[in-house]
């Protein structure tokens, strides 16, 4: 049997917790032939860091099952809590709650216990010194603040999944489906996982987070120049633009501009907008029935195919794809 100790922080995503644990429960369901009884292949167990109950960030209760002392897992799940991706303001009153569980998980790690994180759990794991030399993925709406806290670790935030072996980290919240499946194929076969995906009605194959990130425009810094080129460049990108037209705006010399703008918001000035015209194809796809073509032209593109080659470099997909999974436009009658 194997023991998996879920982890649920304060503010957590409750119904992934309770979902993981919903999960296992199915697992143990679906390894046994209908009708015949045998020992649960997996004893999934909620813990807290004081024992006590803890309140999830929708107002749910999430109520530990073990107390985590006397509990010896085989298996470590490390939730997840929404703020981490919200806001760089409450990182640090999300981390603190977790402190003392980075001895615990440390010394799990050293007897051989594998560790899995959900979401912004990977922050806890990166907290307690356990992604050294490993490779990670969050949420991708808090992966520039996990590149600016943890500069040594490598993120991959395209990935839903990275397996370091020992360490799995898992992306975006409702990402505890896809982690639970592969921790079921893993630790028991993928006849069983395969089991659990048609009992449960999930499609086992997501690999990436791409089609689903958002550009979020960064303002947050103090070089107003750079935030008065932002400004203009989200009023003008379906215009023909020229990098000396924005330096111009800016008031700045060409590799001053350049230099000032990376170090302000992380992107190239072409790369920043490469990505604002990508957002504005990507509302056009999801919000109209317009052709792609002229939706290619309506962002400031004459090259078709070169921004079809950008979209689906950046997106992950093509744009028909993205439509076709994304588009809130009921179809029109044939």
């Amino acid at each position: 049997m194997i023991n998996i100790a879920i982890v649920a922080l304060p503010n957590c995503h409750a119904s992934g917790v309770h979902g993981v644990m919903d999960f296992f429960t199915v697992a143990n369901y679906c390894a046994h032939v209908p009708g015949v009884r045998g020992e649960p292949l997996f004893n999934g167990q909620v813990v807290t860091v004081d024992n006590e109950p803890v309140r999830g960030y929708s107002g749910a209760v999430v109520t530990p099952t073990v107390r985590r002392e006397d509990f010896e897992p085989d298996l470590i799940v490390v939730g997840s809590s929404v703020e981490a991706a919200v806001s760089a303001d409450l990182l640090e009153r999300t981390l603190a709650p977790a402190i003392p569980l980075h001895g615990w998980l440390r010394q799990a790690f050293d007897r051989g216990v594998v560790l899995a994180s959900v979401c912004t759990g990977s922050f806890v794991l990166a907290e307690a010194g356990l992604l050294a030399d490993q490779v990670a993925t969050t949420h991708w709406r808090a992966a520039l603040q996990f590149r600016n806290r943890y500069p040594d670790i490598r993120l991959e935030e395209d990935q839903l999944l990275v397996d370091n072996g020992q360490i799995i980290c898992a992306g975006g919240a409702t990402a505890f489906v896809d982690l639970c499946l592969y921790l079921v194929e893993r630790f028991a076969s993928p006849s069983v996982a395969l089991a659990c995906s048609k009992m449960l009605v999930l499609d086992g194959r997501r690999v990436e987070q791409t089609p689903y990130m958002a550009f979020y425009s960064r303002k947050a810094h103090q070089d107003d120049a750079i935030r008065k080129a932002q400004t203009w460049l989200e009023q003008h990108y379906s215009e023909p633009v020229g990098i000396d037209d924005v330096a111009e705006v800016a008031g700045l010399g060409t590799r001053t501009f350049k230099r000032r703008f990376k170090e302000a918001t992380g992107e190239t000035p072409i790369g920043y907008l490469q990505h604002l015209r990508i957002e504005a194809a990507k509302h056009k796809l999801e919000s109209s029935r317009e052709q792609t073509a002229r939706i290619i032209w309506s962002v400031g593109y004459e090259d078709a195919s070169s921004f079809r080659r950008l979209f689906k470099r950046i997106v992950g997909c093509t744009m028909e794809q993205y439509r076709k999974r994304f588009s809130y436009v009921t179809p029109m009658a044939v």
